[in-house]
């Protein structure tokens, strides 16, 4: 099919090497949302999601409203992007991936707030699962393309 530009549409296929290491990566994201977040024993699963946006209003989070459910959902569309061979479900699971723990830290780290959570109880569930979504974004990135001889 041609596209405007006179050329033709790039097939978004990923090699199966990159395939496979993109779902280790989303099944690593996954695992990311049950390690400790806040203080030693705070998961993800403990945060609500509206803490994104108001600092302090972390409490009361249910299955469905909880920053833990974002970060599986990240996990399970990079897993079933490199599943279905669809580069851009891994590429939108891994943008998720980054932005939920980016924007709750440097939220809480600039907010005045006396409910805040400083950065130095951020623990690692929060800063491997933006690693982990950054390492996706990388490997969707240049993973090779399937029906091209060269890289992407």
């Amino acid at each position: 099919m041609p596209c405007p530009g006179g050329g033709r549409w790039q097939s978004e296929h990923m090699s199966a090497f990159a395939r496979a290491v993109a779902a280790l990566i989303g099944l690593a994201l996954i695992a990311c949302a049950f390690l400790p977040w806040v203080g030693g024993s705070i998961t993800a699963f403990d945060l609500h999601i509206r803490s994104l946006f108001r600092i302090g209003e972390a409490e009361g989070a249910t299955l469905g409203t909880s920053i833990g459910t974002a970060v599986v959902v990240a996990g399970l569309l990079i897993v079933f992007g490199a599943i279905l061979n669809a580069r851009m479900a891994v590429i939108v699971g891994a943008l998720l991936a980054v932005a939920v723990p980016a924007v709750w830290i440097f939220g809480n780290a600039v907010s005045s707030s006396p409910v805040a959570v400083p950065i130095a109880r951020v623990q690692i569930g929060a800063f491997a699962t933006a690693v982990g979504g950054f390492m996706a974004l990388i490997l969707a990135a240049v993973a090779r393309d399937t029906s091209t001889p060269t890289l992407r």
